[in-house]
């Protein structure tokens, strides 16, 4: 009887527990323990989050940050990779995605996360390479701990959807002008591809990065289907880059420190909305050894921006 009183009630006990915070730990592979850290954000059940790995390759330490999918059931956490969003691999990024089911034990700052993990590969040519199994050990942190994954989603501007850290949105959109464009004709891919007229926007800040190269590389792809999609991209209201149609092949830009200065804003314009709205498009940006990923959108109301901010060494 005590045994199956315990099996009822630990289902219940579970739903008490905040699992929303810091997590640090690492992943153990045979005899290689690689640090690992989650952040899980969320109420309840409706759970999300990012993940830190570090690996080292040729005496380099490699990061990589990803978000996470999570999903509460009885009595355990399943996470999965989601998109990579940060990494400085000094070796070109395999396309593998972590599957992991985790239990608790303990309470408060005294829990702790452990279960297995498996990774797959993405690469249909090669399924069965980069293929590993082992364990995950996680323990809670104090928001006054040290992570470097608190430190590189707070240099990435992302601290504000934790929901741990109580923080709201620095208020509402503002609204900017969009430039004249005088004389101009529209990019047209086909017939079916919507062209937009001048008008005025609000501009959404997605991403702030801060970096501390002389000089960044932007590239600009089509998120998805290409379908048209044509965009001009602003640095403080200046053109750097003029109706430019969005493909699988990158457009290339670079951005020396001096233009940027201390901070700036880099604004992705939509030019129309192609043939399946709305205009969306992957921003890479490397500085030296970092690269970050930017997935945006705009229509004929809303632009995209990036604030880009120079550390000083």
């Amino acid at each position: 009887m005590k045994t199956f009183l315990l099996l009822i009630l630990f289902p219940l006990s579970i739903l008490g527990q905040d699992m929303t915070g810091m997590w640090a730990g690492y992943l153990q592979v045979a005899d290689t323990k690689l640090p690992y850290e989650l952040a899980i954000s969320g109420k309840g059940k409706d759970l999300n989050g990012y993940s830190l790995i570090v690996f080292t390759f040729d005496g380099a330490e490699n990061i990589g940050v990803k978000t996470m999918e999570l999903r509460m059931k009885r009595g355990r956490i399943d996470i999965e990779d989601g998109e990579l969003i940060y990494d400085n691999y000094t070796t070109p990024g395999r396309r593998v995605k972590l599957y992991g089911s985790l239990a608790w034990v303990g309470k408060d700052l005294n829990l702790t996360l452990a279960g297995t993990f498996a990774t797959r590969s993405l690469d249909m040519r090669a399924p069965n390479e980069n293929s590993f199994k082992g364990t995950v050990f996680l323990q809670k942190k104090t928001l006054s701990a040290q992570t470097r994954l608190l430190a590189r989603l707070e240099e990435m501007g992302l601290t504000e959807k934790l929901s741990f850290l109580k923080q709201q949105a620095g208020g509402p959109p503002k609204t900017v002008k969009a430039p004249e464009r005088k004389n101009s004709q529209p990019w047209v891919a086909d017939a079916s591809v919507k062209r937009i007229d001048t008008v005025e926007r609000k501009t959404q800040v997605i991403r702030r990065i801060n970096f501390a190269s002389d000089s960044i590389v932007i590239n600009l792809y089509d998120n998805g289907e290409v379908d048209g999609d044509t965009i001009s991209v602003f640095l403080n209201g200046k053109v750097i880059l003029s109706k430019q149609g969005l493909t699988a092949t990158a457009i290339t830009k670079t951005i020396y420190a001096n233009e940027i200065g201390d901070s700036s804003e880099l604004v992705m314009y939509a030019e129309n909305l192609g043939r399946i709205p709305p205009n969306s498009g992957l921003l890479v940006i490397r500085a030296g050894y970092e690269r970050y990923q930017v997935r945006f959108t705009g229509d004929l109301e809303n632009s995209s921006a990036v604030i880009l901010k120079r550390r000083r060494l």
